[in-house]
């Protein structure tokens, strides 16, 4: 994760940032919780994204492979994903497809090498999102195990949504959730993924948000038919002018 905490002068330059972008930046990429007026697709399965990694980089030059122990990552997301935090009558879950699309962004397709990984961490980190990796020569926080390093990215989403995390796996959401929750607060609107990547990357011109949206739609076009990538989008349209 790059963003690096929040100065009183940045702090002003993020939300004239998000402001300013209005709803068209907003509108590119989903609300971060989901609900029945923004569902994550039904032809969104663990098995379809495990398989969308695999052959992303199997046509890698050269060929690449993931560790055994992240063949269940996306199960996790899904599961995990649904309820990232309960409230007291209901779970507040997230749209844990874009949270996996970011994930690979951040790791380069779960090989965490390259120039395709962005986040700054190892393998041996179960750190899915750069959390605390925010200088560059900087470590970044490690979870136990590849079920709590998706937990902590999750609540680290869900966070930028304005949602209070009692209980933080990850440092780093416990340091800066008061930070993040009050930029946010500014938006007065859902907070989309679009919104995240302005405060993630710190910077008003990030390719952060395109990089998302361009890993979603080539996964929809191999994954999903014309009629559930259509029903998706009119879902996330709806989602957004709400």
């Amino acid at each position: 994760m790059h963003w690096a905490g929040v100065t009183l002068k940045r702090h002003i330059l993020l939300v004239a940032l998000l402001t300013a972008s209005g709803g068209a930046f907003a509108g590119s990429l989903p609300p971060i919780i989901a609900g029945a007026k923004n569902p994550v697709p039904k032809c969104i399965t663990p098995a379809a994204l495990m398989q969308f990694v695999e052959e992303r980089n199997a046509h890698h030059s050269p060929p690449r492979k993931i560790k055994a122990r992240f063949d269940n990552v996306a199960a996790l997301y899904q599961r995990i994903g649904r309820c990232v935090s309960r409230e007291p009558d209901h779970c507040v879950g997230v749209r844990w497809d874009y949270a996996f699309f970011q994930m690979l962004i951040e790791t380069g397709y779960l090989t965490f090498g390259g120039p395709d990984a962005t986040g700054g961490v190892s393998a041996r980190d179960n750190n899915f999102a750069g959390l605390g990796a925010t200088e560059p020569g900087k470590p970044g926080e490690s979870f136990k195990d590849v079920k709590t390093g998706v937990l902590a990215h999750l609540q680290h989403v869900l966070m930028y949504s304005r949602t209070l995390i009692p209980h933080p796996v990850a440092k780093r959401t416990q340091l800066v959730q008061n930070d993040v929750r009050e930029i946010m607060s500014k938006l007065h609107r859902p907070v989309t993924f679009a919104d995240l990547a302005q405060v993630w990357t710190g910077v008003g011109k990030s390719r952060y948000a395109r990089d998302m949206r361009l890993i979603a739609e080539k996964f929809h076009h191999e994954f999903c038919d014309e009629k559930q990538f259509a029903e998706g989008a009119v879902k996330t349209a709806n989602a957004r002018s709400r």
